[in-house]
């Protein structure tokens, strides 16, 4: 009987009690989707970190790490790579040359870890492959000598990559839907060069109202930017033999991923064409990457290599990428934080309400108690009242919440006009929300605890009534 008053009591004042649950609904939404946006956040960076840049785990020479020589190769090899093609923990692994190098062109210079890589073993360690850009070549696939992979960073640093309004890109304009009058206005830049994306941008400001800019800027940047395929990057560094060796490589492919610092530190050639160059042969190598089967099993495996092979240094990807590792490892505690302080803000509206709700009721609560309705049960009733305040806009929060999170994880979020500054921190502008049921379970319990905390105050008063000074009051 208690819970059925209790609930015919929540409505008594409609209008004030859905205000409540209005709010309770627009906080707990909001929560939801923020946890959610970070929750996908954070699971983006980390299958970056892992399947893209470090893989799970990676096998060192331990003098490789203090210094990058050439000579500090992986001792072992053989014994390594048996190893590692019996162990059915492990998914694939992929041996790399790795060289700190000077790359140059006559526009730029910029220095560069070169990394010599076998392609399809690669492939099977690292997904770098899927972020070759739209028109900027491919990933080893055209069979030329020489070929090397760099970053649309490098590319851009080296003044391979330009802005050049030509003839099918303002095909590609018409195609996109930007209007006659904005092209008509860029005619006077047609062929003309622009080695920078700033200098382009200062060009259309120029050209452009600042409304235009705003509305079809990115795509015109995107339809002007232009790759110098099979460009030759000449890059110089020291062989085996400490002597200073130069030698060209053509791009055949510019990648892009969501971590600039990854772009601009490493580019990719053939290990068979760097390792000759280098006077190394096919069995010496500076690193290797692992990638296993099963995630949860990566302490395991790297304790059990590293006992094996005791002199080299086996570090997983949550020491290769510390950022990510701390973020995934206090995400879940983030998550109830947010939550946390979004009720507790709420919790301040529901005592008032309740507050307002005894004054208004302090006759009828005084007869409760006269006709023998003992304080248990009047702390009861309060109490459920105001969980099921609660608990109502929590519950429809929830659902509006998930449904958010479920509509933009498919549609993403673009961030694209402060995305510089998230990929210059290794995170994707453009984010996938995505939550897990256990949260929803967790935040039903932190809404249950709102209720009943925030009861204890209009309890308390209801509790101190005097039945008979109560009956007395006129409401």
């Amino acid at each position: 009987m208690i819970w059925s008053i209790a609930w015919k009591n929540v409505w008594r004042n409609r209008k004030r009690s859905l205000i409540v649950i209005t709010a309770v609904l627009l906080g707990t939404t909001a929560g939801v989707f923020t946890s959610g946006l970070m929750k996908g956040w954070v699971e983006q960076r980390l299958r970056s970190a892992v399947y893209t840049e470090q893989g799970h785990l990676k096998i060192y020479n331990p003098e490789f790490l203090n210094n990058e020589e050439i000579n500090n190769i992986i001792p072992q090899s053989s014994n390594i790579e048996e190893y590692l093609q019996n162990d059915k923990r492990i998914k694939a692994f992929s041996h790399r040359v790795k060289l700190m190098s000077m790359a140059s062109t006559s526009r730029g210079n910029t220095a560069l870890m070169l990394q010599g890589i076998d392609v399809e073993k690669e492939k099977q360690v690292s997904d770098l492959y899927k972020f070759i850009l739209p028109n900027a070549g491919s990933y080893f696939a055209d069979g030329g000598s020489y070929p090397i992979i760099i970053s649309d960073k490098t590319a851009e640093q080296l003044r391979i990559k330009n802005y050049t309004m030509k003839a099918e890109t303002f095909d590609s304009l018409r195609n996109a839907g930007i209007p006659a009058s904005v092209s008509e206005k860029l005619k006077i830049i047609e062929n003309e060069r622009f080695n920078t994306e700033n200098l382009f941008k200062k060009r259309l400001s120029e050209l452009l109202s600042h409304k235009e800019v705003k509305k079809y800027g990115a795509e015109i940047l995107k339809a002007a930017k232009h790759y110098r395929l099979n460009s030759k990057v000449v890059f110089t560094f020291t062989d085996k033999s400490d002597e200073l060796i130069s030698q060209a490589f053509k791009v055949c492919g510019v990648f892009k991923t969501s971590n600039t610092m990854f772009d601009q530190m490493n580019a990719y050639v053939l290990q068979s064409d760097l390792a000759p160059i280098a006077g190394l042969t096919a069995s010496e190598y500076h690193e290797t990457g692992i990638l296993l089967n099963d995630g949860t099993l990566l302490e395991k495996v790297k304790s059990d290599i590293g006992n094996t092979f005791p002199d080299i240094n086996v570090l997983s990807w949550k020491e290769l990428a510390p950022d990510a590792a701390m973020t995934n490892d206090y995400m879940g505690m983030y998550y109830y934080i947010i939550m946390g302080f979004i009720l507790f803000a709420l919790a301040f509206g529901i005592i008032n309400t309740m507050m307002m709700s005894i004054l208004e009721r302090t006759k009828e609560l005084g007869m409760l108690m006269a006709i023998g309705m003992n304080k248990t049960r009047v702390f009861s009733m309060i109490m459920l009242e105001t969980i099921f305040l609660t608990l109502v806009g929590a519950v429809i929060g929830m659902l509006l919440g998930w449904l958010s999170v479920v509509i933009t994880g498919h549609t993403g979020l673009d961030f694209s006009s402060v995305g510089e500054g998230f990929e210059a921190m290794g995170w994707a502008a453009i984010v996938y929300p995505e939550i897990d049921a256990s949260f929803f379970f967790g935040v039903t319990l932190m809404v249950v605890a709102t209720g009943i905390l925030s009861s204890i105050l209009p309890a308390r008063k209801a509790l101190k009534l005097n039945p008979v000074e109560a009956i007395r009051i006129d409401n």
